[in-house]
């Protein structure tokens, strides 16, 4: 059993949360992820019908994407802009 975003699934590739509960584990406003919906930039979400979940083992990869050793870093690039 694996513990991610403080869930815990047998699979987390066919576990999925409700933006609710993703806004919660994230300490984020509703609103914000509806805006990375909309906007990008945020996790990768499926639809069923008009029901958006997320999918735990997306999420934590999106997190995994995210996460700095420092300020300043960009986590996810694979070249820097030459100027």
């Amino acid at each position: 059993m694996v513990t991610v975003l403080q869930f815990q699934c047998d699979d987390p590739e066919h576990t999925f949360l409700t933006p609710e509960e993703l806004a919660d584990s994230l300490d984020v406003k509703l609103s914000r992820l509806t805006g990375w919906r909309k906007n990008g930039g945020g996790p990768p979400f499926v639809k069923f019908g008009k029901t958006v979940k997320y999918k735990v083992a997306a999420v934590d990869e999106w997190i995994d994407e995210h996460t700095h050793q420092r300020i300043g870093d960009h986590p996810g690039r694979t070249s820097r802009r030459q100027r």
